[in-house]
């Protein structure tokens, strides 16, 4: 995608209806502060909101799932520095719904002096797109029963030998398709699942550890603070 530069933010909705033609895709446009200054329709179905009025002047700490912020605010900071995130693939997990695989890109907004004043973002469904090529799909089997087997003790041998692939091949997949190996992808999807039980429940620390596959209490507040740079507890309590 060539450069984005526009005269100035105030008019960026007036360009977004034309966004709504593509049936994949989501959009939307930031200020530097992470304020929403514009979004297509398709976005703000997302978050059930009705039209443009309903987003302007909320940021992601107002819309996006408490455990999600993080990782967008931090995508904010380095887009603004002026670095691009183009394709990056991800695996999204809705409950109750199969994993997806989305499409993700970022570009900083540029004004005629070439100053950024914003960022534009898309997401693409890549079911819905029906992208060609699309070799991350080999994934599929494998990511399936992560997430449906990762509270138990899943081996990266027995991931290999149900997805009917070698280890060998399975962790090459998983590095060139998501920049981890299978047993950090299994790491990741269990603290995914932990913190939604820490934001969202009652459940004491210990439960959520045994419920999400991790052998011991200190083994998951390690993990944790690792992932997340806070430890259970306190993330418990800044979202309370």
């Amino acid at each position: 995608m060539p450069k984005v530069v526009m005269q100035s933010l105030n008019d960026a909705q007036s360009g977004f209806p034309l966004l709504n033609a593509l049936p994949d895709t989501h959009a939307w446009l930031k200020d530097t502060n992470g304020y929403f200054v514009a979004a297509n329709q398709l976005f703000l179905n997302r978050f059930h909101l009705k039209n443009i009025d309903d987003i302007l002047g909320k940021t992601d700490i107002d819309l996006a799932p408490a455990h999600m912020v993080d990782g967008y605010i931090k995508d904010d900071q380095r887009v603004l520095s002026g670095e691009t995130i183009t394709d990056r693939l991800e695996l999204l997990n809705e409950r109750g719904k199969a994993t997806s695989w989305f499409l993700t890109s970022k570009w900083p907004v540029y004004d005629y002096n070439d100053n950024i004043i914003g960022t534009f973002g898309i997401t693409r469904h890549t079911e819905v797109t029906d992208i060609e090529d699309a070799p991350f799909r080999d994934l599929n089997a494998p990511v399936e029963y992560i997430r449906a087997h990762y509270m138990e003790a899943i081996t990266v041998t027995e991931l290999a030998q149900v997805t009917c692939l070698s280890v060998s091949a399975l962790e090459r997949r998983f590095k060139k398709h998501t920049g981890k190996t299978p047993r950090q992808y299994i790491t990741e999807v269990r603290l995914d699942q932990a913190r939604l039980l820490i934001l969202e429940t009652n459940n004491s620390l210990g439960e959520i550890a045994q419920k999400t596959g991790f052998s011991d209490q200190s083994h998951f507040t390690r993990s944790y603070l690792k992932r997340f740079n806070i430890n259970p507890s306190e993330e418990r309590k800044r979202y309370s």
